[in-house]
């Protein structure tokens, strides 16, 4: 059914589902800030995509699906994997050396790197207001990340590789669409395993300390893994089929707002006026960023 087509009563369940999942998404980045505290950056998240990986396999299995993916593709789930891997390294790097809020809004820059992408490899046009987007953004991330001083530069450029990072991979994705038979969950399961596996190799590498399994750890990571995964995905994939891709992905952008918000509050982190300030670019940005070429308002098919 056309999204614009849904009942009152649907589209409030959307919308519910919706702000349910900022939330959870928010208060992700305060566990995954916790969980760092008895783990490596490495090891909570190969636990994390571990674990999270077969948590998605019974929604697999329960839409009728396999899991199973064609040899061929096995290339493309293996580079995801790389790139999700790469992702979450700067990540929680970032997290584990700076502030929570500022690696949050930095990681977010995500939609910013995918329009560049797809204009450079897919060569998709891009409008007046995006490039305007774009700008503001530009100027967030240099009044946010302050190059003149050098405290805290490793955190905020390994947040802002990741966020580079997971646009690399939408883009990888979307320029598959209609040529992979692959289901996405079933994809996104081997995605995450291979991550999983390429963590765990680089810990024993690295030689990184032991995990302690404490029970706030556990609590993290269950956190983290199936109610900001598995849970956190199907919330937006019922949201996604009720409400306009627009208004969808401009729901999201309440995500890193949570966190800066849930940092503050629960970790004591209080952004200075310079960092709000970049945040502000950012966050304008991304609005401007979310609104599709015809507005909000969906058009009829």
């Amino acid at each position: 059914m056309n999204p614009s087509a849904q009942p009152p009563v649907a589209t409030g369940r959307a919308g519910a589902a919706l702000g349910l999942l900022c939330l959870i998404w928010g208060y992700n980045w305060i566990a995954m800030k916790v969980g760092l505290q008895d783990a490596s950056p490495t090891d909570f998240a190969a636990w994390r995509f571990l674990i999270g990986g077969f948590a998605l396999a019974p929604v697999v299995w329960y839409q009728g699906e396999s899991l199973r993916i064609p040899r061929a593709e096995w290339w493309l789930a293996g580079l995801l994997g790389v790139m999700l891997a790469m992702n979450f390294t700067g990540t929680l790097w970032g997290l584990s050396l700076g502030g929570t809020g500022k690696v949050a809004v930095l990681v977010y820059t995500m939609p910013f790197w995918t329009v560049l992408f797809a204009r450079v490899f897919l060569h998709e046009r891009m409008r007046w207001l995006q490039w305007v987007a774009v700008m503001l953004a530009a100027v967030g991330l240099v009044i946010l990340i302050d190059p003149s001083h050098l405290t805290g530069l490793a955190s905020s450029l390994l947040a802002l590789g990741a966020g580079c990072s997971w646009g690399a991979s939408v883009v990888l994705v979307k320029s598959r669409q209609g040529r992979t038979r692959s289901n996405l969950l079933a994809l996104t399961f081997w995605q995450m395993l291979l991550c999983s596996g390429l963590m765990f190799l680089a810990s024993h590498l690295f030689g990184t300390d032991p995990v302690q399994w404490t029970g706030l750890f556990l609590l993290a990571l269950g956190y983290t893994a199936i109610i900001a995964s598995s849970l956190a995905w199907m919330l937006f994939y019922y949201a996604l089929a009720r409400l306009p891709a627009g208004v969808a992905g401009l729901g999201t952008l309440a995500t890193p707002v949570v966190g800066v918000a849930a940092a503050w509050l629960q970790l004591g982190e209080r952004p200075s006026p310079a960092e709000l300030t970049g945040m502000a670019f950012i966050g304008v940005g991304l609005m401007l960023l979310a609104v599709p070429a015809g507005g909000l308002r969906p058009r009829a098919t």
